[in-house]
């Protein structure tokens, strides 16, 4: 019996770390008696509700590819917390007949003893909920004591014993500074604008977060400006998941939000506070979004030198990069281009390709492309048939090498495995060839493809089909010139 041990404890403290060390030891005196096989320990330190467990994930994969006959774990609760995940791993386990055994007893699905499962899996949902309200509860005492129960502390302040205090360095200015600009009728995208190109580190890399960006967003700049917290109140209790098993948030009405005002020294004032929300909400009420206009060369056009897309500015005409109307120059440049411009050069484009195909000598020259590729494809089906009987024969002679014990089990099955994947490498290619030789010309896709370019010439404008049928993407150059990709090649017909 392969086994699989998995094992999860909660935290990497000191003591968690040699009940890790424990229950190994255990599980291999377990196999030891049982006279097993150890596959692969398994190990987690992260709770039990949630699925997004690195090794509980990749035990998962394995199962599912059979790659061991039992899982052993201490008890049902060390594999999930969580009905759904429970039922989950039972179901992967039955679909690929391997076994579930739990050294607490519980669960032993060899001795048939499984009928317990969704008793014991409910058990320990309950468990874990209670759990959670518990200390849900102690946090919601220690936030209306004043302490910050959060880990993660708002822009511009640290956290010393429990407590938010303003942190030294200048993150405290860059707060007013956001209040100020925002008073003074700049947007949030406006003031994200100005702290990148100033070179302000933004809230992800002050607390050294993962994949942190470089840019700041109009959404930090919201937040910042939205958090009652910078007049030195404690409002804590925002948010809440619906369950122990959810990763769901849901806002709380402000009415059962924990709120203790005067807590800690404010950066902004009160009444610049609520200056600024009447102004946001104000805003917001004069702010009448109309359905977006989808501008016609949208999700087309790219920036060759970030890669962004292009947006349409209207007083311009035309399109910019996004990184650059987002972030300004700091990020990159306009990469401007007029749409009536890039219109113009498109419909060019396409009727001198169309000119180019109704050209009397296309279709003999056509003929003579498609004859000379059928007769390169019928040499190198040929020579690719070769290298099959030839392997063929290396596996028959590899069987007859076996059976003399010139060669171990485990050279056979190295050796069997190259040959079979060069076996299958070359059919694939084989048939690929043969519907090539046996397919059609090529006569009926240009035929078609004329026809679609002869259409499209009797058009003055150019519309949103001849784009999707015609055009992959058009990359933009700094200097505003444009490099059309079409989705074929003229020159591939003539």
């Amino acid at each position: 019996m392969r086994c699989a041990i998995y094992i999860r404890v909660s935290t990497d403290k000191e003591e968690q770390k040699q009940s890790l060390e424990n229950q190994k030891n255990m599980f291999y005196q377990l196999i030891e008696d049982r006279g097993w096989d150890v596959y692969k320990f398994y190990v987690d330190v992260e709770s039990g509700t949630t699925d997004k467990r690195e090794n509980l994930q990749l035990l998962i994969e394995d199962a599912e590819q059979r790659k061991f006959d039992v899982i052993l774990a201490k008890e049902l609760s060390r594999l999930a917390r969580n009905g759904g995940l429970s039922y989950r791993i039972r179901d992967i386990a039955e679909k690929n007949r391997i076994h579930i055994i739990t050294a607490d007893g519980a669960i032993n699905t060899l001795e048939g003893n499984g009928n317990m499962f969704g008793l014991y899996a409910w058990m320990y949902e309950q468990e874990s909920q209670r759990t959670s309200e518990r200390i849900k509860a102690v946090l919601s005492s220690k936030a209306r004591n004043g302490e910050f129960k959060g880990s993660v502390p708002p822009y511009g302040y640290r956290i010393e014993n429990g407590k938010l205090v303003i942190a030294e360095d200048d993150t405290p200015n860059v707060v007013r500074r956001i209040y100020h600009m925002y008073l003074e009728g700049k947007g949030f995208d406006a003031i994200a604008r100005v702290l990148t190109r100033e070179g302000y580190p933004t809230p992800a890399q002050v607390i050294g977060k993962k994949n942190k960006g470089q840019f700041w967003q109009g959404s930090s700049i919201k937040l910042i400006l939205s958090n009652p917290h910078y007049v030195g109140d404690l409002v804590q209790g925002r948010q809440t998941t619906r369950s122990v098993t959810s990763r769901v948030r849901e806002d709380i009405p402000k009415e059962k939000q924990v709120i203790v005002p005067n807590t800690h020294s404010a950066i902004i004032s009160r009444e610049d506070f609520e200056a600024v929300q009447r102004y946001m909400h104000g805003r917001k009420q004069q702010r009448v979004k109309p359905k977006a206009k989808k501008h016609l060369f949208t999700n087309y056009l790219y920036c060759a030198d970030c890669g962004k897309s292009l947006w349409y500015v209207q007083y311009r005409k035309g399109y910019v990069c996004g990184n650059y109307y987002k972030h300004g120059k700091h990020a990159c440049t306009q990469h401007n281009v007029k749409e009536k411009e890039l219109i113009f050069a498109i419909l060019k484009d396409i009727r001198r390709m169309a000119e180019k195909l109704n050209k009397k000598d296309v279709m003999g020259r056509l003929e003579v492309k498609a004859m000379q590729a059928k007769r390169q494809a019928e040499k190198q089906m040929q020579a690719l048939q070769k290298q099959v009987e030839k392997l063929k024969g290396e596996k028959t002679n590899l069987i007859r090498v076996l059976a003399n014990k010139m060669v171990t089990e485990a050279d056979y099955k190295e050796t069997l495995e190259r040959i079979n994947a060069e076996l299958f490498a070359l059919q694939n290619r084989h048939y690929s060839l043969f519907l090539l030789h046996n397919g059609n010309d090529g006569t009926e896709r240009f035929i078609r493809l004329k026809d679609e370019l002869n259409l499209f010439m009797q058009l003055n404008e150019l519309t949103p089909e001849m784009l999707h049928r015609l055009i992959d993407k058009i990359v933009v150059q700094a200097d505003g010139s444009a490099n059309v990709q079409y989705k074929f090649a003229a020159s591939a017909f003539l």
